[in-house]
């Protein structure tokens, strides 16, 4: 069962070199963005301390954290330069140019880890990511699915409600979004968009494959007058307000919710209306802990009923982001022994796998979530679930 350390533990072990490899002098250094977020101290900072430790002798490493300051962020890749890093993973708090700029004057490798590091002229060395574009797939494939399973057509259309992440987080969100409309692009006249004009059907066709400049464009400015900025208030506001205007035109409701955090809250809004939809399908990705409580049939805990996610094993992704760093500090192309994508911002980019768990699928989600050990069956949110039948 893989072990979550707890944030103090992290914290301690951070603060000392002594965990880290004990040397005055490292080859790999790690900086993520704020040891007070359950995911950088919890999730990945504990998964890399568990990769870098595997490597041994030979591998000694550091981990920062950045405080959520880009100044912070710039001043420790600098610090682990003066270290001797050959190379470093960074998941940087804004656009992380400072980071891109310090590595690269000092001849560093840099690795993006889970969000681009990238200035005006520059980016990252190279790129750990899950293919965010068929995440976005993923999630507006079970909308059209589902929508054509409760009988949507152009004659009797259902309601579509579309929100999206952070526009600034490039290039996940667009990408995200991108993805996504590539399966809803087809099928939007079956479907009667409910908390903004129709903008979307003239935007054109575009796949990963045939993603450019001009999609960016067209895919941002589309996006921007539903950007939840991954802000749970946020997105909870813009859904109250579709929420006091809305006028239904049929029993469902399909709702693109860019992840997990927004997709609860934008679910609470809808509960409130006087005579809620019949049927409300929703998305997400993050594999959240309220989202499986609702996943696993829990829809209190659960904060109602989210019909499914992508889940982004990030374990998985701090193992590629330590394959990449330990090819790097062997003398090999940082790629080899992974599965790769097509650059972004002249990024080498890795991709980590993912799985989409429904709720019509308990078993699934038991057997990746919890048979592994990745969420533990005890914590309280999952108090209400009974696991008996899925062991």
């Amino acid at each position: 069962m893989r072990k979550i350390i707890s944030f103090l533990l992290v914290s301690m072990l951070v603060l000392s070199l002594a965990a880290c490899g004990g040397k005055d002098t490292i080859k790999i250094g790690v900086v993520l963005p704020d040891a007070s977020e359950e995911r950088w101290a919890n999730q990945d900072g504990a998964f890399f301390i568990e990769e870098l430790d595997a490597l041994g002798e030979g591998y000694e490493y550091e981990i920062l954290f950045s405080e959520g300051d880009e100044g912070k962020e710039k001043s420790n890749v600098e610090a682990l330069i003066a270290k001797g890093a050959e190379v470093i993973i960074l998941t940087t708090e804004g656009s992380g140019a400072g980071a891109v700029q310090a590595a690269h004057e000092a001849e560093v490798q840099l690795i993006a880890h889970d969000r681009m590091a990238k200035s005006a002229t520059d980016a990252a060395d190279y790129y750990t990511t899950f293919n965010s574009w068929n995440v976005g797939k993923a999630m507006g494939a079970h909308l059209a699915e589902q929508a054509a399973a409760e009988g949507c057509t152009a004659a009797a259309k259902c309601d579509l409600a579309i929100f999206a992440g952070r526009v600034a987080d490039w290039p996940n969100a667009t990408y995200f979004f991108g993805g996504a409309f590539e399966e809803l692009q087809p099928v939007l006249g079956i479907f009667n968009i409910v908390n903004i004009d129709d903008t979307f059907s003239s935007v054109a066709m575009y796949t990963e494959a045939t993603f450019n400049d001009a999609a960016k464009d067209a895919l941002q400015a589309a996006m921007l007058p539903v950007d939840t900025d991954w802000n749970p208030e946020t997105a909870g506001i813009k859904a109250a307000a579709v929420v006091a205007q809305i006028t239904k035109t049929s029993d469902s409701i399909f709702v693109l919710a860019p992840n997990d955090d927004t997709s609860a809250a934008i679910r609470q809004e809808f509960a409130k209306m006087e005579t809620p939809y019949t049927n409300y399908y929703t998305t997400g990705q993050d594999a959240s802990n309220v989202t499986l409580a609702s996943l696993m049939g829990d829809p209190i805990k659960g904060k109602g009923t989210q019909t499914m996610t992508v889940f982004k094993d990030v374990s998985k992704l701090v193992k590629d982001s330590v394959a990449i760093a330990k090819n790097v500090v062997d003398g090999v192309d940082g790629l080899v022994g992974l599965t790769s994508g097509p650059s972004i911002d002249g990024a080498k980019t890795a991709y980590s796998p993912i799985d989409t768990l429904l709720a019509t699928n308990p078993q699934l989600t038991y057997d990746t979530i919890f048979a592994t050990g990745y969420k533990d069956e005890s914590d309280d949110t999952f108090s209400n679930v009974d696991f008996t039948p899925y062991k």
